[in-house]
């Protein structure tokens, strides 16, 4: 039987080209414009290489401090210092593995190969030996710095394959020198190069932070503040809350001999939370997914609106069709499910243009809609010289594909269901009758 609806439906489709042309465009709109948010949302939370464990990852990338003596009244806040994240971070027994990361204000990095003097700008992320435990990195060559060289400041670097490939191409970089803002540096491995949307792992070289004469650097009472940040990987995905409570606790003990109050507004945060917070202000990620929400209920509502205009306009042509099946016994749940798989074949055909659209979108747009992923957005050229943005891998998936489904689904559901059951329910006289008003 229903083999036999959708070749009914197939065969009504062909018969009128001009609306299922329209129904078509109408649901491809409606489902690029979901796509474009459910693709935005996936890079943002998606397991993607080498943030493959990106759903155990927690973040503190800011503090503010007041005073404890209530006569004053200044605040400040800004990033942690070392000192801090020794203290409160480093020492933490409920994640799997605690990595802090120095923040650079100014990435004007040029490298050049020995004996060169032909330079292309770079862009460097300092860390330290637990950076390589938290993002599954593939190292094509070599390893990662070990902790002693990280501890030692010896200037034994990662690299990305792209870099590896204009500074060596010979391919043999491992154990080889090149040369960074006229500094000489040790290639410890190469790594496959990742998107530079993931700008929590993204770099052409990781360096040890203890090569930065930065790290140590203080600005605040208590040297509580500094450039430094801080990503834990949970053990487990539910860990949030005993992380986040053994956090504040460690906080408090810090706190206990300083002069300052630390406030840590809210953190730690989820990957997609901390895309959202911007310097000390308030956070209510609540507020941003119901924003999120509405957005799409308006994509989804308004064109389901007008394609049950054209589904109703539709039915009313085909009244007498209706009449006909009914006096030879048709049930209204027969012909409810025949306009149903019919709508749905279109919107199922409209959902498939619309993936391909979306997808187009983001791939050549993808520096307009996808910019605000990246820190780094700010020197591009930089960014995206020899790397990779939106790679077909990152959106071909489960995922997405489910996205495009549910909206076909809902689409054809808000457009189809209330005209089919509001004209099935007419009795045979009025389906027939060629004279038939309302």
């Amino acid at each position: 039987m229903l083999k036999q609806y959708f070749k009914q439906a197939w065969q009504l489709i062909k018969q009128n080209k001009l609306f299922s042309s329209i129904y078509v465009a109408g649901t491809a709109l409606a489902v690029s414009m979901v796509m474009v948010i459910a693709i935005f949302f996936y890079l943002m939370t998606g397991n993607i290489y080498p943030e493959l464990e990106r759903n155990r990852l927690l973040f503190v990338k800011m503090a503010e401090i007041t005073p404890k003596d209530t006569t004053q009244t200044s605040n400040s806040s800004s990033l942690l210092s070392l000192q801090t994240v020794k203290n409160c971070f480093y020492s933490l027994q409920s994640p799997e593995t605690v990595s802090a990361i120095l923040f650079t204000f100014k990435n004007n990095y040029r490298v050049h190969a020995l004996g060169s003097t032909a330079e292309r700008k770079v862009h460097t992320k300092y860390t330290d030996a637990n950076f390589w435990k938290i993002y599954q990195f593939r190292f094509l060559q070599g390893k990662p710095f070990s902790q002693e060289e990280f501890d030692s400041a010896i200037p034994s670097v990662v690299i990305s394959e792209s870099l590896s490939q204009y500074l060596f191409p010979d391919g043999q970089a491992t154990g080889n020198h090149f040369m960074m803002n006229e500094k000489e540096y040790k290639v410890s491995g190469v790594v496959k190069d990742g998107s530079y949307l993931l700008s929590e792992s993204f770099a052409h070289i990781w360096l040890p932070y203890t090569l930065h004469p930065d790290h140590l650097e203080t600005f605040s009472r208590d040297d509580i503040l500094g450039y430094m940040t801080v990503v834990i990987l949970m053990k487990d995905a539910g860990d949030t809350r005993v992380v986040s409570d053994e956090i504040h606790a460690s906080i408090q003990r810090y706190s206990a001999g300083l002069t300052q109050n630390i406030n840590l507004l809210g953190q730690p945060d989820n990957l997609f939370a901390s895309y959202f917070r911007l310097g000390n202000r308030p956070l209510d990620i609540n507020d941003i997914l119901l924003k999120f929400g509405f957005v799409l209920l308006i994509f989804l509502l308004v064109p389901a609106i007008n394609l049950s205009g054209l589904n109703s306009s539709r039915m009313e042509k085909r009244l007498s069709e209706m009449g006909v099946r009914k006096a030879f016994g048709a049930p209204n749940i027969t012909l409810l499910n025949q306009i149903l798989i019919e709508n749905f074949l279109l919107t199922l055909m409209g959902a498939f243009v619309g993936l391909l659209v979306s997808y187009l979108l983001v791939t050549f747009f993808s520096d307009m809609f996808l910019g605000g992923l990246s820190v780094m957005t700010s020197d591009m050229e930089v960014i995206t010289g020899n790397t990779t943005g939106i790679a077909p891998g990152m959106l071909v998936n489960f995922t997405v594909f489910f996205w495009a489904f549910l909206s076909a689904l809902v689409i054809n559901v808000l457009s189809a269901i209330i005209p089919a059951y509001r004209f099935t329910k007419k009795n045979i006289t009025d389906s027939l009758s060629e004279n038939y008003t309302h």
